[in-house]
């Protein structure tokens, strides 16, 4: 019988049912999907400080060369007889006891802020040195203002104050 248009093959060459060739089986069990959870959110990541420059969280301690020891809690003026300034007129006096006389009257000022504890030279006239704990120094120039940190030695001309966290 022929239809037109189409092309029939001989009968045989294409059997009544097409099976698919068997599968092997898988060398390897499927795993189970893991199970969802979900969790408390995670905190943002904070950020990992070197031991030197950790944030302690007690407060600020001075230890003076003639063997006064204090916790700041504000602003203070250091000198040999130390008188109110102007930027700070409810700042604490502290006298202290040079020998060499290399402190000047009205020295320096101390200013607690927040965490923050830095040091102004008032126009001394032997300088106020800083040098931090790995040995760097820095000679303030009058009325230059610097952050300290635990550890620092602060040199008021050559009286010799050191900067601690409790």
């Amino acid at each position: 019988m022929e239809h037109e248009g189409f092309i029939v093959p001989p009968p045989g060459l294409i059997p009544d049912t097409v099976e698919a060739p068997p599968r092997p089986a898988p060398a390897v069990a499927p795993a189970a999907f893991p199970t969802f959870t979900p969790a408390a959110p995670a905190p943002p990541p904070q950020p990992v400080l070197p031991e030197a420059q950790a944030v302690p969280h007690g407060p600020w301690i001075l230890s003076l060369d003639d063997g006064q020891r204090f916790q700041v809690g504000g602003s203070l003026v250091l000198g040999r007889d130390p008188a109110h300034v102007p930027v700070r007129p409810h700042a604490v006096l502290v006298p202290v006891v040079d020998a060499a006389k290399s402190v000047s009257k009205t020295h320096a000022i101390v200013d607690l802020e927040g965490a923050e504890l830095s040091i102004t030279d008032l126009h001394s006239t032997n300088g106020v040195l800083v040098t931090d704990a790995h040995g760097v120094e820095r000679d303030l120039d009058p009325g230059e203002r610097v952050v300290l940190s635990p550890g620092d030695r602060v040199e008021l001309g050559t009286f010799a104050v050191r900067v601690e966290r409790a």
